[in-house]
């Protein structure tokens, strides 16, 4: 056998388990899937048993790829896929084996299987045809007739086979359950969410799309599933079209902000109130506190000059009555016209 070769065996999601030379030729089965790295010539061959089901073959395209992302040192220039019984003259020869060594031991293997071969050969396709259509737990069922079949004839390797086959069933029944039960979730959220949407409770709609995220985000990939995704991506563009309505509000507030800057007459003390009592029913739907804190102070400074206002009319009062004592008339009346001017402000 050349020195350094590696070897590997081919499990059923897609992974690989080195094994040494030494136990090379109790691995060269009917059912196994073996690459065989070669460093002197950076080349991989893929050897496969004679009864080596779908469900393992299906991933040999990847198989270079898996390698070079697990093994980024070995340098593959080219890859040979072989057929158990088709091995070429300089593949026996890099492994160490002679042709007529290795076809007697597959031999001996399917003699020795014979009684059960072909009982194990339906039971397999069966199984890995339940594997491929998801449905797991009929898969198990007969991957577990295997093993026991295998434990009758004393195929280790078998048996081991078997047991791979039946945790990974496992793994991806288990998966399959998960992804079932967050399709379940979303629908009923976002149902939900539409609703909370348009009765325009927003915070209350963010909050059930956080709890989701919460709940699911470590346990699978969210954006893998397309309901799940149609979801946050229905939170994210309400976040975004809230921010840009929330942006225009701030404006318009900041824009009140310059004009109590630059006068506190009439005319911008009634655009101030009537743009309050517009925007306080908004602000209440908004996902943070920037519109209310800032309609408050803006609130707080129209009652402010409103207080004061007040106050100037209370002295005009005042002034108005010292002056109908004094029999000062027209300036009385002067007065009252100013009086009656302001407070135009509260019928607005």
């Amino acid at each position: 056998m050349s020195s350094n070769i590696k070897i590997f065996r081919l499990d059923y999601s897609g992974s690989f388990e080195e094994i040494a030379p030494e136990n090379l030729l109790n691995n060269l089965t009917l059912f196994n899937v073996l690459i065989f790295y070669i460093p002197d010539l950076k080349r991989m061959y893929v050897w496969m048993g004679k009864k080596a089901v779908q469900s393992l073959k299906r991933h040999i395209p990847q198989i270079r790829g898996s390698i070079s992302r697990t093994y980024p040192e070995l340098k593959i220039l080219r890859n040979i896929t072989i057929e158990s019984g088709l091995e070429p003259p300089e593949f026996l020869n890099i492994i160490g084996f002679e042709e007529e060594i290795l076809k007697s031991n597959i031999k001996k293997l399917e003699v020795r299987l014979l009684p059960v071969l072909s009982e194990i050969s339906r039971l397999k396709e069966k199984s890995d045809k339940f594997f491929i259509a998801n449905n797991y737990g009929e898969a198990i069922e007969l991957a577990q007739k295997i093993v026991n079949l295998a434990r009758d004839i004393k195929d280790d390797s078998l048996e081991q086979d078997q047991i791979n086959f039946i945790n990974e069933a496992h793994i991806r029944a288990r998966a399959s359950e998960m992804l079932n039960e967050i399709e379940m979730v979303c629908r009923e959220k976002t149902k939900k969410f539409n609703q909370l949407v348009e009765a325009e409770k927003y915070e209350e709609a963010r909050i059930i799309v956080k709890e989701f995220k919460q709940k699911y985000a470590d346990k699978y990939n969210l954006s893998s599933i397309p309901l799940a995704q149609q979801l946050l991506l229905k939170e994210e563009n309400m976040v975004y079209r809230l921010k840009i309505e929330q942006d225009r509000f701030l404006k318009d507030i900041d824009n009140f902000f310059e004009k109590f800057g630059e006068s506190t007459n009439l005319i911008v003390l009634k655009g101030t109130k009537k743009f309050l009592a517009t925007i306080h029913k908004s602000s209440l739907k908004y996902l943070d506190n920037k519109i209310k804190d800032k309609m408050n102070l803006l609130k707080s400074k129209y009652l402010s000059v409103i207080n004061d206002l007040c106050n100037d009319l209370s002295n005009l009062s005042d002034s108005a009555l010292e002056c109908i004592e004094k029999g000062e008339f027209p300036k009385a009346l002067r007065i009252y016209e100013e009086i009656v001017q302001n407070l135009e402000l509260n019928n607005s």
